[in-house]
């Protein structure tokens, strides 16, 4: 349900749909409201219309004398007056409400009476009719000839079959509300979708690390053409500033292994003719910290560019985390084995380098506390080491290529690129490397490790 929520609110997709949908309901339920109220009014307009028509006839029928051979003329010109049916019916009351004239549909004179009637105006209303069904009447005021008295006569007739009409309109309005509703919201995500998909194409090439990615403008509204070339300029600039970066690296490195190498085999050979034993050992361990920063560079290099591939196999971790913990500094208790998949050669060295980063950084007497935990099918592994120096500031920076707290520790055994390469070969494995500070303790997690279990074998 988050997961649902988050799309909605927080992607152009979701709030572009969700905004439509909401939209177009809204626009359709009061579209609905009007038409049904509107509907409504015209078929009661149109049945009041000729209710009112009827009885201004039957009025000038009756106020032709005698009422009663008025009466006996109306219902042989319409004999649903006269009965056997039920659905005319009209009664005459005096000024004190006795009853004059009844029709043969309402003999026993059951219509109800309006309380007033306005003199020289109809008056509509509902009513329950003789037979107990739903009926419309009209009241209308008449003067008999010779009476100085008006009486007011009332004309009806049942209105269930105009209510059924209507009860069918607002169920073919409701479908036809709700269906255009329907296609209308279908077309929406049909719209949205289409319209994002050079956006979406445009995402899934900033995937590929091989190439710069590219939005394909051509196919984008004009509007976001300015956008999408602006866009694709700047990532060209930035690829090729990185592969820029890659090649120096790269050749810096090749560059420097053989005056490196003559320069150890130089420092050797002076080694074995010094009057001072030891004299050369900086310089010995200068070069070997060199030697390390070049094969980094290099490793770098190899694995951003793509040039260099995983290969997965199912492999015990256990054992590379009791040989990377050797020392007696490292507090370690390992389960008897995890098997994961995994390319061997790169877990171990990120792991080593997680190790030598925690032994060179943590004081001399504090422990390195590793534990390798199981987690919904696979494994995660933390390292952690006391690092009373830093700050919750500096977790971004972990894993920045030649960072290091303090300017004064640059002179290390430590080309500053241990970090990085971990971080590097945990992306290419598709691992997470993550970094946190817990009360004094810095914690390296990296994982998920897929335990060898919970991976499905294809069936034979």
């Amino acid at each position: 349900m988050s997961s649902l929520r988050s799309w909605l609110f927080q992607s152009i997709h979701g709030r572009l749909l969700l905004t439509l949908c909401v939209g177009l309901s809204l626009l359709m339920a009061a579209m609905f409201v009007v038409l049904d109220y509107n509907i409504d009014r015209r078929i009661y307009e149109r049945l009041d219309s000729d209710l009112l028509q009827r009885a201004h006839g039957i009025v000038k029928l009756l106020e032709t004398p005698p009422a009663e051979v008025a009466m006996a003329r109306l219902q042989t010109l319409h004999p649903a007056y006269a009965g056997g049916g039920h659905t005319e019916y009209l009664q005459v009351w005096d000024a004190r409400g006795r009853t004059l004239l009844v029709s043969g549909s309402n003999a026993a004179g059951r219509l109800e009476m309006p309380a007033q009637v306005p003199a020289h105006r109809p008056l509509f209303y509902d009513l329950a009719l003789p037979d107990n069904h739903r009926g419309r009447a009209v009241a209308l005021t008449l003067l008999f000839p010779g009476s100085t008295e008006p009486a007011t006569i009332a004309v009806a007739e049942e209105r269930e079959h105009v209510d059924r009409f209507e009860r069918n309109i607002h169920v073919a309005l409701l479908g036809g509300v709700l269906g255009t509703a329907l296609s209308a919201a279908l077309l929406a995500i049909v719209t949205v979708r289409r319209g994002l998909r050079p956006l979406l194409s445009f995402g899934e090439a900033a995937r590929v690390p091989e190439k710069p990615p590219h939005l394909p403008h051509q196919h984008l509204p004009q509007e976001l053409t300015p956008f999408a070339e602006a866009l694709n300029g700047a990532f060209d600039r930035l690829h090729a500033g990185m592969e820029r970066e890659r090649r120096f690296s790269r050749d810096v490195a090749h560059e420097l292994r053989t005056p490196l190498a003559e320069m150890r085999a130089a420092v050797e050979l002076a080694q074995r003719d010094a009057v001072v034993p030891g004299a050369l050992d900086g310089v010995k361990a200068a070069m070997d910290r060199m030697q390390r920063c070049i094969d980094g560079l290099l490793a770098l290099s190899s694995y951003e560019s793509g040039l260099a591939r995983p290969e997965l196999e199912p492999m015990d971790v256990v054992p590379l985390l009791r040989r990377a913990g050797a020392d007696t500094r490292v507090h370690a208790p390992l389960p008897a084995e995890a098997w994961v998949q995994s390319d061997s050669a790169l877990l171990e060295r990120i792991i080593d380098n997680l190790m030598l980063n925690a032994l060179e950084y943590a004081p001399p007497d504090a422990v390195i506390d590793v534990a390798l935990m199981s987690q919904q099918g696979a494994w995660w592994l933390h390292i952690g080491n006391v690092a009373p120096d830093l700050e919750a500031a500096d977790l971004p920076h972990l894993g920045e290529r030649f960072w290091r707290k303090s300017p004064a520790r640059e002179a290390n055994s430590h080309g500053g690129l241990g970090l990085a390469l971990a971080a590097t070969l945990a992306a290419v494995l598709g691992l997470r490397l993550s970094f946190r500070l817990d009360e004094g303790m810095l914690w390296a997690s990296l994982g998920p490790l897929p335990d060898i279990q919970s991976i499905a074998l294809p069936e034979r």
